[in-house]
């Protein structure tokens, strides 16, 4: 998980997770693209509606949008993952899986008011005529779009574009008053979806994947057979917190190389839809070593297939919290404007029986808040707090008890951690600042940087000082950030000290750096290394 996630409150969680499952909706392996439906062929009394709207009504109305509202009302009333797609939105939607998009290469956060360039994708566009990390971007084309309040949806309509096309960007870069001038010529920008794979100590290996998009199982075998032939691992930490899910066949091809023989990996049946099963097929490529994977309240659909799976089958160490509890199929059909449907059509089932899919029956609205309702009843907290019915009880190939009814629970729990809440480290991360500083020091001393060859070696070796630790302090105090909340420095060190320490790895080792670092103060992740190096856990074989 990116650190900067821990601090927000828990609605903005729940709202952030809600935006994802909706983006991971797209699970089922015949997502059908066949049926073409006309949008002009409404009901007469729904067009009349809408024609005496335009005509009459007394304000000037978008009818468009009305209509574009009027159907996903309408899919709300089914379940929350039923989806009305406008035309306009379709394109965006579908790239998040697709695993590419036209764009300027830069990943970008907005820093009080102004568009920071938090990343330069290697290779890409941006890259190519010298933008930055830490640049801020303060012209698009003719238009200031820094101290206007822009949002995100805009920045990104701004920047993307046809692939050849130029934008030109007015970039403040340090202290300089002046602007550099750039153009950009535009180009298909991959997005990836293993964040991260690299080996944790001699023996453990760890893959990060943050979606299940068309080429996640290309990116986690290459990252697997790098960790197995290159690196001897004999244990393997798969990290799908905050996954909300995408393609069904990105899971199972993963998980066949997993689990051996000829096992079940999930099921799906509908009213409509006979019962299909997806089982292994042929030898994986990790089949028997010790494996453990992690999830949270943000994995969701795929990522939820996948541990119901490894848990059913007392292949893998469930730890973290229970997930999201996603488990309804959905085929998305093109409509004649352009817009597309997503319409539920059957449930998942694990190999147990369970279904992953929780309770929507008291409406859309309170299955969104169902997150922070978590929260508020202590779930994130307590493992006691998650409430199973008797009749939910299905048997593991172990013999090992597990529960239906929404989500799947954990082998072990790890609460949220929430010892680093206070509002100095709140006011750093929503200011960027450790980004910023950490883009500086590098840029100034990247010699004592790069003598480490690894990241690990880095971590032996370089150590944030007392001195320059005040003198980040020194910096966000500079920044705005209020000079009262330096009260809480001393009791946060160790944990700034770290990030920090994480946020220049990044200049050097990209993503697997970063999250490297960040994982030494990671409950979850130091819980699973206990747990494969203590094996407390002993599993009957299951074959």
């Amino acid at each position: 998980m990116n650190s900067t996630n821990k601090f927000w409150l828990p609605t903005i969680i729940a709202i952030a997770v809600i935006i994802g499952i909706f983006i991971g909706t797209r699970i089922s392996g015949s997502s059908s693209k066949g049926g073409m439906f006309e949008l002009s062929q409404k009901p007469d009394k729904f067009q009349s509606l809408l024609n005496f709207i335009s005509a009459n009504y007394v304000d000037t109305v978008n009818i468009q949008k009305i209509s574009d509202q009027s159907y996903a009302d309408l899919l709300r009333q089914l379940d929350p993952h039923s989806a009305y797609i406008p035309a306009s939105d379709l394109k965006g939607v579908n790239e998040v899986l697709e695993g590419n998009f036209e764009g300027v290469g830069i990943e970008f956060y907005v820093v009080n008011d102004t568009i920071m360039v938090l990343n330069v994708i290697p290779g890409g566009p941006s890259e190519s005529v010298g933008i930055r990390s830490a640049d801020k971007i303060v012209k698009i084309q003719d238009s200031t779009v820094a101290g206007i309040k822009i949002t995100n949806e805009r920045i990104i309509k701004m920047l993307r574009g046809p692939k050849d096309s130029q934008v030109k960007v007015g970039i403040k870069r340090g202290h300089a008053n002046q602007l550099l001038n750039f153009t950009i010529k535009r180009g298909s920008i991959p997005l990836t979806s293993v964040d991260a794979a690299f080996m944790m100590d001699k023996e453990t290996g760890y893959i990060k994947v943050n979606k299940f998009a068309q080429d996640t199982y290309i990116e986690f075998m290459q990252a697997l057979d790098r960790l197995l032939h290159k690196e001897n691992m004999k244990n393997l930490i798969v990290d799908l917190r905050q996954n909300g899910g995408g393609y069904l066949e990105s899971a199972t091809k993963i998980l066949d190389e997993l689990l051996d023989n000829n096992k079940l990996l999930v099921y799906t049946e509908g009213r409509n839809k006979k019962r299909n099963d997806y089982n292994c097929h042929k030898d994986g490529m990790f089949e028997s070593g010790a494996l453990t994977l992690l999830v949270d309240e943000g994995s969701a659909s795929a990522s939820e297939i996948m541990a119901g799976a490894l848990q059913d089958w007392d292949r893998a160490t469930i730890v973290g919290r229970r997930t999201f509890g996603k488990g309804l199929v959905q085929e998305q059909y093109e409509l004649g404007d352009g817009s597309a449907l997503r319409l539920t059509v059957a449930r998942y089932y694990t190999p147990s029986g369970r279904c992953i899919q929780k309770n929507y029956k008291n409406g859309y609205d309170a299955y969104e808040m169902d997150l922070l309702n978590r929260y508020k009843h202590g779930e994130f907290q307590n493992a006691d707090s998650i409430k199973y019915a008797d009749t939910m009880k299905y048997q593991t190939a172990g013999g090992r008890t597990v529960y239906g009814g929404g989500g799947i629970k954990p082998d072990v729990f790890v609460p949220l951690d929430t010892s680093n809440n206070n509002n100095l480290i709140t006011a750093v991360f929503s200011k960027g600042l450790l980004a910023q500083y950490a883009y500086t020091y590098f840029a100034e001393n990247d010699a004592a940087i790069k003598k480490y060859k690894t990241v690990m070696e880095y971590d032996n070796g370089f150590v944030i000082t007392e001195a320059m630790y005040q003198q980040f302090l020194a910096y966000v105090v500079q920044n705005g950030v209020d000079k009262a909340l330096l009260k809480y420095a001393n009791p946060s060190a160790s944990y700034i000290k770290n990030e920090l320490k994480a946020y220049i790895a990044r200049q050097q080792w990209k993503m697997d750096g970063f999250i490297y670092l960040l994982n030494k103060q990671d409950k979850t992740v130091q819980k699973a290394l206990q747990l494969i190096h203590n094996k407390p856990l002993s599993f009957k074989n299951s074959k």
